[in-house]
């Protein structure tokens, strides 16, 4: 998952937004029964922390994410990976 993101950053950069609308798709979690994928609770905070070093304004909408009780474990790792190990 994070060599797309390294591929996704390095297009972002290419690109030179002004900012950035982040769809933050916390069904992405391995333990999601839809999401298909495998991205752990500390992945996400890693995932944060790689997105806020791309030191671009943007905003945040958090989409998908169901029917699993880490659902709140995975959004507080991610922000505080996004905030630099702020806790929220």
């Amino acid at each position: 998952c994070l060599d797309a993101l390294d591929v996704a950053f390095q297009r972002i950069r290419a690109f030179a937004p002004e900012a950035l609308v982040v769809a933050l798709g916390l069904d992405s979690f391995e333990g999601d029964p839809f999401g298909g994928l495998s991205v752990t609770t500390p992945g996400f905070s890693r995932i944060g922390e790689a997105i806020a070093g791309l030191g671009l304004p943007m905003v945040i909408v958090q989409e998908g994410g169901y029917l699993c009780d880490e659902l709140g474990d995975n959004l507080t790792a991610f922000l505080t990976g996004f905030g630099g190990g702020r806790k929220w």
